[in-house]
């Protein structure tokens, strides 16, 4: 399902670029166990691939800590949000039989599907000014 979707953790946060306040609010995390890990990447053909970004913002935090990141100020423009519950803190989006056993989002909560969405489907406008995403974080397994 989501096997494009190739989220590592050993990345350090980019510094963000001058701009507007972005802040990110994430519900459905169903534990505090582990990290969760969040990539905001303005590349359409790399947004499923944070690592290959090296525009991507990335910021990790505690589960237990994770409903709410400030990202801070991100250049007005377009983006795609990426968010792993990585519960096992492995640094990777586990799964069984290509179906997720971690919990991921995208932003706009797109409709679950037998694939990885689209950019289209995820991808927002960062306006001039401060912007709130928000998003929920989803259990197949």
């Amino acid at each position: 399902m989501l096997g494009a979707l190739a989220l590592v953790v050993a990345m350090p946060a980019a510094a963000a670029p001058a701009g507007n306040d972005l802040r990110v609010e994430l519900t459905g995390i169903r534990s505090a166990k582990g990290v969760v890990h969040l990539c905001l990447s303005g590349d359409p053909s790399r947004y499923l691939d944070c690592k290959g970004d090296k525009g991507a913002l990335w910021r990790t935090v505690p589960a237990g800590q994770a409903g709410r990141f400030d990202l801070g100020a991100v250049k007005p423009g377009t983006y795609a949000l990426l968010v792993v519950h990585d519960e096992n803190n492995n640094g990777k989006l586990d799964m069984t039989l290509g179906i997720p056993r971690e919990g991921f989002g995208f932003s706009n909560n797109p409709a679950l599907r037998p694939r990885a969405p689209k950019w289209d489907e995820i991808r927002f406008t960062v306006p001039a000014t401060a912007s709130v995403q928000r998003i929920r974080v989803r259990y197949v397994l």
